[in-house]
């Protein structure tokens, strides 16, 4: 899911204005005192004015921006949270990298809360940051779901016992094939490994940021750890991006 931009957060704070229910209620009961009274189309004008001061009030109110904020991000948490990935169904050495990201991303997410940080940038690159580590992970289980139904030692090892035999000698072009696909998979995954235990070290590091700034609310403090955050996202595409075409790209059988 794409992050929270500020034009989407006016929009809510628009809506929120217009549809409060004491600004509502304000301007239904000056529409219908007017009817009551015979003097309606003198009422509506004044109504409206009255309304949209109310809704202004609203708009700029601090308060009510704050709850505008938190009731979208819970919104949209709920909406990203029905499609994460189960840490549960990986394979253990990509269930502890993922399960080491989401323990950062809840560390993050509680130095934000608990110094009251106005970083809904960093908070929106780190949701897009774990999206993109889980489809990294779902990459990399594939990977390692093939491997471990074709070891490539296995296939070495019937690799040898078929390469001198000139029977054999379209068994033995499919195998070296095979073997060379096989490699080129175990080092994609292998830098998955590597990568992601670096990613992980440099995320902990935003999150130390994030406390030793707790003090400030500037907001080139904010664009700077968000852009970290981002940066590591990108480097966790291009190595998802690896894994699918070591995975996808079939290797030409030698000649």
């Amino acid at each position: 899911m794409r992050p929270y931009s500020r034009g989407e957060f006016n929009q809510a704070l628009i809506a929120n204005a217009l549809l409060s229910p004491f600004n509502v209620i304000l301007l239904a009961v000056m529409l219908v005192a007017g009817l009551l009274l015979g003097v309606f189309v003198y009422v509506l004008p004044v109504a409206a004015v009255v309304y949209g001061v109310a809704a202004a009030r609203t708009y700029f109110d601090e308060d009510e921006a704050n709850k505008v904020l938190e009731r979208e991000r819970v919104r949209r948490r709920k909406a990203v949270e029905r499609g994460r990935l189960d840490p549960a169904a990986l394979a253990p050495p990509i269930r502890t990298l993922l399960e080491g990201a989401l323990a950062r991303e809840h560390a993050i997410r509680d130095a934000i809360s608990r110094a009251q940080l106005p970083y809904e940038e960093v908070s929106d690159e780190v949701d897009s940051f774990i999206r993109a580590i889980e489809d990294s992970a779902r990459r990399a289980e594939l990977l390692y779901e093939a491997l471990s139904e074709s070891p490539p030692q296995a296939v070495q090892g019937r690799l040898r016992q078929v390469k001198d035999d000139p029977t054999k000698a379209e068994l033995t072009q499919a195998l070296q094939s095979q073997l060379s696909v096989l490699g080129r998979m175990e080092s994609q995954l292998q830098r998955f490994y590597d990568e992601m235990e670096r990613i992980l070290v440099e995320l902990e590091t935003v999150r130390g940021n994030l406390v030793s700034v707790s003090a400030s609310t500037d907001s080139a403090n904010q664009q700077k750890l968000a852009a970290d955050v981002r940066g590591l996202r990108e480097e966790v595409g291009a190595v998802a991006d690896g894994m699918s075409e070591a995975y996808e790209k079939p290797e030409s059988p030698a000649t």
